[in-house]
């Protein structure tokens, strides 16, 4: 085995630059993440313009329908991997086979249930959407074990960076597909070709390649641990897709089309960073995971540093959202924008909601996040059930309000095995969310009294400066906060320094 090789499975062990580490590599990693989602919106807007909202709801149906799929098909294996403290490379070809079996076997089910999912929507285009969707279930099987290991050495910039070439070349095919006038195939050729990108990309970083299975009693155990995570991913991702599900049902492919587009432009500029940090955190707080003090400590700087510049994004981003909108992708999304406007309001409980997978990860408690997940998945079905006699509008602040609910609760039933309890996660964020939620309502109120008759520009620009400026005199000002933008500043010394 080689050096390159066998760095892959190394046993966890804390070092004293572990915090610089991470945080080096993190930052790259989002900044990438950022560049990647920035690229999403911009092919969003292009194809927007060139699409009808009914392709974008027709292909919504299906890719709601089977989110659950790529989550079984990493089996939570992915994570068991990241976070294990000693591993053999017999063992991780061992859920390498484990996880590409399991995405053949969901792209069969797939295909072979799409003529009943035409039928149940009395929609036949649904059919070979669904039947080429379930190729990318195959592909994804045959990455995972290798980020995986890449996540274990905190590799974090050359995974994304896979990911943002990937993104472009399925962006450029779907581009180019729409102008040559194939609707909605655009959208379902998309993501194939970025499935393939990945696949080659990740084979191409990670220099370990399957071999022979062992299945021992420490596979067997890490498949059990993969068993409680995707227990809690098929029960979160279930809980985030039943208000596309319920509005397919009851409402026009249009109206899914508007609120599915809202949730593209929500998760491409807030919870693709939520979603990008769970791997930065579980990996790295699982190093840590014999000295629970420790944990604690840097749970709680990262979650700060975070929600610091994290919150008074989703703020901006909902003052913004009618204008911005309609800006990106035209007057016939309007609809869109006002759906973001309550949607983006969720990233400011959404950051502390989505670091609760840090925490039962890192200490090995994968069983009582899938119990959370269960709860999460009836509070949001309750929410939509609520929601929907009022239409997109009544789901979009149902569920808002029940993720804002949960939010609190969810840390601390996660961190309650090592001592984190609701003082210590309002410690960390309390004076970032006081200062988006005041932030929020200060652009709000702008927006109505003094820049109705402005452009739409102008309102995004100004509103935003003044919602930026009411969160600093809230945050920094009136709770002296400073420590984030010691952190970020030391960052870009340490980084300028060493070019």
């Amino acid at each position: 085995m080689s050096d390159a090789v066998a760095a892959y499975f190394e046993d966890h062990r804390e070092s004293q630059d572990l915090g610089r580490r991470v945080l080096r590599g993190g930052i790259v990693f989002l900044v990438i993440q950022y560049g990647n989602a920035a690229f999403q919106i911009v092919a969003a807007i292009v194809l927007a313009r060139l699409l009808a909202p009914e392709d974008f709801g027709l292909v919504a149906i299906i890719t709601v329908l089977t989110s659950f799929a790529p989550l079984l098909i990493d089996f939570g294996l992915l994570d068991a991997t990241a976070q294990r403290s000693r591993i053999t490379p017999a063992q991780v070809s061992g859920l390498f086979w484990v996880s590409s079996g399991i995405g053949l076997m969901v792209a069969v089910v797939v295909a072979a249930c799409s003529p009943l999912i035409a039928w149940l929507y009395g929609e036949p285009r649904l059919q070979p959407i669904a039947m080429c969707v379930a190729v990318t279930f195959v592909l994804s099987g045959m990455s995972n074990q290798h980020f995986a290991l890449l996540r274990r050495t905190m590799q974090f910039g050359r995974i994304g960076r896979i990911q943002l070439v990937a993104t472009l070349a399925g962006t450029s095919i779907g581009i180019i597909v729409a102008l040559c006038g194939y609707g909605y195939w655009a959208l379902v050729l998309r993501p194939i070709t970025t499935s393939v990108c990945v696949v080659l990309g990740a084979w191409s970083a990670c220099r370990w390649r399957p071999g022979a299975p062992v299945f021992d009693d420490d596979v067997r155990s890490m498949v059990r641990f993969g068993l409680h995570v995707v227990g809690f991913t098929v029960a979160y991702t279930l809980s985030r897709a039943v208000d596309r599900i319920a509005l397919g049902l009851f409402y026009r492919p249009e109206q899914v089309g508007y609120y599915q587009t809202a949730m593209n432009l929500y998760e491409n500029s807030i919870y693709s960073v939520l979603n990008q940090t769970h791997a930065v955190g579980s990996s790295a707080l699982s190093k840590l995971q014999s000295n629970p003090a420790a944990l604690r400590q840097k749970y709680e700087a990262a979650l700060s540093m975070l929600a610091f510049f994290l919150m008074p994004l989703a703020a901006i981003l909902s003052v913004a959202a009618n204008d911005l909108t309609v800006i990106l992708l035209g007057e016939k999304w309007r609809a869109a924008g006002s759906l973001l406007s309550i949607i983006a309001l969720r990233g400011i409980s959404h950051v502390v909601e989505g670091s609760q997978g840090w925490l039962h990860l890192s200490i090995g408690r994968a069983d009582r996040w899938q119990k959370w997940g269960i709860v999460t998945l009836l509070a949001q079905v309750l929410a939509v059930a609520i929601g929907l006699p009022f239409g997109p509008t009544g789901v979009a602040s149902a569920v808002v309000t029940a993720s804002t609910l949960l939010a609190l609760p969810s840390v601390t039933y996660a961190g309650r095995p090592i001592g984190i309890g609701a003082g210590l996660v309002i410690r960390a964020v309390g004076p970032q969310s006081i200062g988006a939620i005041a932030g929020a309502a200060a652009g709000w109120w702008l927006q109505i009294a003094l820049l109705a008759d402005y452009s739409s520009l102008a309102r995004i620009v100004l509103s935003g400066c003044f919602c930026s400026c009411v969160y600093a005199a809230v945050v920094v000002g009136l709770f002296r906060l400073t420590e984030p933008l010691r952190v970020a500043g030391r960052l870009v010394h340490d980084v300028m320094g060493r070019r």
